[in-house]
């Protein structure tokens, strides 16, 4: 198959999973339709915050748009959907049933956000090899690692942090030593710090979105401002590492 044909049939697979995905929960896109219009109805700040929320999730589905097709690789992606899929419902499960996040449908977890992993994760694959390829040689690859040593320490110190009050718990154990294995394990710093870097952008991105329209919430959000920034910054290291662990993984299965 010629590579425009390829490109094709991707957003059109990307197309029709979201169509299904709508079709599935139409009770959802129903209530989404009409909460947003009686904020615009509303006017002020309502209005304003509507607005706002609309014009964050429509560049983030033109980014998806824009950015799954740059790479065409279908077994590869298979597996990376795959993965990010078994590994998404595993977090979600594990996040919902112990408290550490809830979403507002009170599903635990909600198998309707499961999706958004293989897609983000497709995503970040690959933004993050465009931004190898633009600026990867304005690093040397000693700066690159210790940029990543930094990062991905980072990252396990704030998922370590958040889950505190669960530190009891085995599965809490488990999760932490999956997010140390996804970053230590046979690091490739050139490859590895541009996945995780971008993956922690791409994130943020979707938490800001998630957390403000109340889609999902984090347990400190009660705490006002400085709880939501904690949520936000244990959603973008806990995710990010995580997708950054599916693709490790969907490298080396695809070689």
């Amino acid at each position: 198959m010629t590579e425009p044909r390829l490109r094709l049939v991707y957003c059109g697979l990307m197309v029709a999973a979201l169509a299904v995905l709508a079709c599935w929960r139409l009770d959802l896109v129903e209530e989404a339709f009409s909460a947003t219009l009686r904020n615009l109805q509303k006017g002020g700040w309502a209005r304003w915050h509507i607005l706002a929320e609309i014009v964050l999730f429509s560049g983030i589905l033109a980014l998806t748009w824009r950015a799954v097709p740059l790479r065409l690789d279908p077994v590869r992606d298979l597996v990376i959907i795959g993965l990010a899929a078994c590994v998404g419902w595993v977090a979600e499960a594990w996040g919902t049933r112990e408290g550490l996040w809830a979403y507002y449908t009170g599903e635990r977890p909600p198998l309707w956000i499961v999706p958004a992993w293989p897609l983000g994760a497709l995503v970040v694959d690959r933004l993050a090899d465009a931004a190898r390829r633009r600026w990867g040689g304005c690093l040397r690859s000693r700066d690159l690692d210790i940029a990543y040593r930094l990062l991905g320490a980072t990252c396990l110190a704030v998922c370590a942090a958040f889950a505190l009050p669960w530190l009891g718990e085995p599965k809490t154990w488990a999760v932490l030593a999956a997010l140390a294995a996804a970053v230590a394990a046979r690091p490739e710093p050139d490859g590895d710090f541009w996945v995780l870097a971008t993956g922690l952008a791409c994130v943020f991105l979707a938490d800001v979105w998630g957390t403000t329209n109340n889609c999902w919430r984090y347990y400190p959000q009660a705490h006002g401002g400085l709880g939501l920034a904690s949520g936000i910054a244990f959603g973008i290291a806990f995710d990010g590492s995580l997708v950054l662990g599916c693709l490790k993984l969907a490298n080396g299965l695809s070689r």
